[in-house]
């Protein structure tokens, strides 16, 4: 009786664990679909996702000027130019990465219509995209315009949050480009 009891205990266990990586997930989905605000503060950790763009971008602006033939014959003006770039970067960061950004850039997006309303099929559907890389982290690769997006969630007490978003090598030059 006493094998059968921590059989049970362990599925339970491990359903739960589970269920709130699926729960957060369809979350997020709700997030985007319904535009909320609210929401998007309880399983987003802005904090760390902002920091984890912004080492993105300051990496990515030190290898492209790194490799630039003119930026090394510029001199000290090409790194005040460089340290300059990246502060605004930074600033931009910090100013729309947040709930409030996310939701513009929501309500600006022309694949709005794309997204599939929330219910129970797209909770279910949810577990087929979830990737553990670890016990309290996961990735699901979204889709955009044929490319992989992926967002990475932590375990944060019952909550699963979003704290990472990989953006691609070539991100800086389509973003600088329009």
């Amino acid at each position: 009786m006493k094998k059968l009891s921590f059989l049970l205990l362990i599925i339970a266990a491990a359903s739960l664990y589970f269920f709130t990586a699926m729960h957060s997930l369809h979350q997020v989905h709700k997030i985007i679909y319904y535009d909320n605000v609210k929401l998007s503060q309880d399983y987003v950790e802005w904090d760390e996702v902002r920091t984890n763009i912004k080492y993105f971008i300051n990496a990515r602006l030190l290898d492209k000027i790194s490799n630039d033939t003119e930026f090394k014959e510029s001199g000290e003006v090409g790194f005040l130019v460089a340290g300059l770039a990246g502060k605004l970067a930074e600033h931009a960061v910090d100013t729309y990465i947040n709930s409030e950004g996310l939701s513009l850039l929501i309500e600006n997006s022309n694949r709005r219509s794309e997204i599939p309303e929330p219910g129970f099929g797209t909770l279910i559907a949810g577990i087929l995209l979830m990737r553990f890389d670890g016990f309290s982290s996961f990735y699901v690769n979204l889709k955009s315009g044929g490319e992989k997006l992926p967002v990475h969630f932590k375990r944060i007490g019952a909550k699963w949050k979003i704290v990472k978003i990989e953006f691609s090598d070539d991100f800086i030059d389509r973003v600088t480009q329009h």
